[in-house]
């Protein structure tokens, strides 16, 4: 968990450690904080850092809406 606080996206503000969700739509991802704070980045090569992001397992809402549609629980 050590070396996640020291992991940085380049132009992310927050290490992978702090992330917690992400949307992604029409190239801006929304990205909530373990923190609940939300934040939004745009960073230069969307499908790298959607990559980046499934790597290090952080979740992605777009997926869970898919699963359970928008209006099931």
């Amino acid at each position: 968990m050590e070396a996640l606080k020291k992991t940085f996206y380049p132009n992310l503000e927050h290490p992978v450690a702090e992330l917690s969700a992400y949307a992604l739509s029409m190239g801006l991802f929304i990205i909530s904080l373990k923190s609940e704070e939300i934040i939004r980045f745009e960073p230069s090569d969307v499908a790298h850092f959607k990559s980046w992001l499934d790597r290090h397992k952080i979740r992605d809402i777009n997926k869970d809406i898919e699963i359970t549609g928008p209006n099931k629980e």
